[in-house]
């Protein structure tokens, strides 16, 4: 099992996905643009939903909108 991320690493990653555990993502573009992601399946189907740029929300905050995506009946596997 992959380590949880840490603030340092969010600022520091190299281009590429990064999991934090439970579906969350930090994705680093080539440009170093970061942004949040929430994976689920949604209707058999893999979405992403972006949880905000990782500039201006922390990793506290991205794991706390992580846990709210989750309780939303949307963001639940079925």
């Amino acid at each position: 099992m992959a380590s949880k991320l840490t603030a340092r690493k969010v600022e520091t990653a190299k281009p590429g996905k990064y999991s934090d555990g439970g579906n969350l993502y930090l994705i680093v573009s080539e440009t170093g643009a970061r942004k949040w992601v929430l994976r689920f399946t949604w209707r058999g189907r893999a979405k992403e939903m972006g949880l905000g740029s990782a500039t201006s929300v922390l990793l506290a905050d991205a794991r706390e909108r992580q846990r709210a995506a989750q309780d939303c009946p949307r963001a639940q596997s079925d």
